[in-house]
């Protein structure tokens, strides 16, 4: 019996997150039944005999905030309790003069220029988190465009092009036109069972 080496599922959609990003890995994890989108259809309609019911919401979180929102539009009386001393969980932004304090003591004061801010939680809002959208819309929340790449941003590693930042353009060009290469050497008859040579492994 020959010894075959097993990937894991978790593994493999490590390496397709890593070789395709994260929406590709999305539709991968929905693929093998892993995720799936949101059977979101409208807003929700809560019935029942409420009677002066109170309802103590622990977390002002998106769920949390959520929950109470459609709670009290059924007519429970609610109250939320948060941790922390800013409602939105995960999800928040930091602005010039912000302060932050990490777990272990830390604090950072946000040096920022006016109007410019980071989301130090989630980005963006997939297309497919139907709920939240719909929400935002209702809500009238303010909604911006999310550029997810920058042609002309520089990445850098320490151990690679000698510790120098290089443009991602130059990158992406480099490493498609490698694979067009490797591609069309294996393309031709006969070339399929030749040896990868040292240079094309390390391209």
């Amino acid at each position: 019996m020959q010894n075959e080496s097993v990937i894991r599922r978790r593994d493999l959609l490590a390496l397709i997150g890593t070789i395709a990003g994260s929406s590709a890995m999305y539709h991968a994890m929905t693929s093998l039944g892993f995720a799936s989108e949101s059977a979101y259809k409208g807003p929700l309609k809560l019935a029942g005999d409420v009677k002066g019911a109170s309802v103590l919401i622990l977390g002002a979180g998106l769920a949390g905030m959520t929950a109470a929102l459609e709670l009290r539009k059924a007519g429970y009386k609610v109250q939320i309790l948060e941790f922390n001393n800013r409602a939105g969980g995960r999800n928040w932004s930091i602005r010039g003069g912000d302060s932050f304090t990490e777990l272990g003591g830390l604090k950072q004061t946000c040096q920022f220029e006016q109007g410019l801010y980071l989301n130090p939680g989630p980005w963006r809002i997939p297309y497919h988190h139907r709920a939240l959208l719909d929400y935002c819309r209702r809500l009238n929340v303010t909604l911006e465009p999310f550029i997810q790449l920058n042609h002309n941003a520089y990445m850098h590693a320490t151990r690679a092009f000698g510790g120098k930042p290089q443009r991602f353009r130059s990158i992406k060009a480099d490493f498609q036109g490698g694979v067009a290469e490797l591609l069309a050497k294996v393309s031709q008859q006969g070339r399929l069972d030749e040896f990868v040579t040292k240079e094309d492994q390390e391209i």
